[in-house]
């Protein structure tokens, strides 16, 4: 049984958890556990490789993987402890999460759950919380679209040409509306404000040569004119080209 498809023989607990422990050794769980760190980070050494679990970070231990635990501060976490009918194949995790107040929420609610002897709403309560984690670490490791992946290889070698945008659009056979959709989606970025950060980055290492002047950083980056050139370079940087390539001399 993968994890997204888990269903729960027992909720064993649900535990609000606080440790100044340093360190410890989980060994023969007869739990799984699925939750979230509130405040603190801890690291985990597991057989197959170790995570940190710091705070908004939403994690699954399976019950078969032992681990060490090295806190590096306080701690505080906010879980489920539960048992299945079946082993769980999909070994432990931990992922940040983008919206860690529904995550608390849900075990806000399944704390009140237990509490007053609901295991139904529990039990629907854990599954919600399995499917927000699963999503959590889905988003994380889902492969990235191939024709993003292109697209950016060919701004990361094209992005001081004029039309760079509008010929990796081209390239990738997508409407450009999609097209800016999807690699937003893959590098959570705009293409056009990539481009952008590219060019930037390019201008200061020509900035901080000095054999350059800034009208030919500006015309050797893509800009259309110095003004536009110093006005996006300080939005980006907080200074002004003249004042960055002082900063470097």
């Amino acid at each position: 049984m993968k994890f997204e498809e888990l269903r729960a023989k027992e909720i064993r607990a649900v535990v609000r958890y606080k440790t100044e422990t340093r360190s410890w050794v989980a060994k023969g769980r007869a739990d799984h556990i699925v939750g979230i760190q509130l405040r603190g980070r801890a690291e985990h050494t597991f057989n197959f490789g170790n995570f940190e679990i710091s705070e908004d970070c939403v994690y699954f231990l399976n019950r078969r993987d032992d681990y060490k635990t090295e806190v590096s501060e306080p701690c505080e976490a906010f879980s489920i402890h539960f048992t299945t009918y079946e082993d769980i194949e999909t070994p432990s995790f931990c992922v940040p999460s983008s919206n860690p107040s529904a995550i608390v929420s849900i075990l806000q609610k399944a704390e009140a759950a237990k509490n007053s002897g609901d295991t139904l709403s529990l039990r629907s309560l854990l599954y919600r919380l399995a499917a927000e984690i699963g999503y959590a670490r889905d988003k994380i490791f889902s492969p990235r679209d191939m024709r993003m992946e292109k697209a950016k290889e060919y701004i990361d070698s094209h992005f001081k040409e004029y039309a760079c945008l509008e010929r990796a659009v081209e390239e990738s056979g997508i409407g450009a509306r999609r097209f800016s959709e999807l690699f937003k989606e893959s590098f959570n970025i705009t293409p056009s404000k990539y481009i952008t950060s590219q060019k930037i980055e390019y201008a200061k290492s020509l900035l901080t040569t000095g054999h350059f002047a800034i009208a030919e950083v500006s015309e050797m980056c893509s800009f259309s004119d110095i003004y536009y050139f110093s006005k996006v370079f300080k939005k980006e940087t907080g200074i002004t080209p003249s004042e960055y390539r002082k900063t470097k001399r």
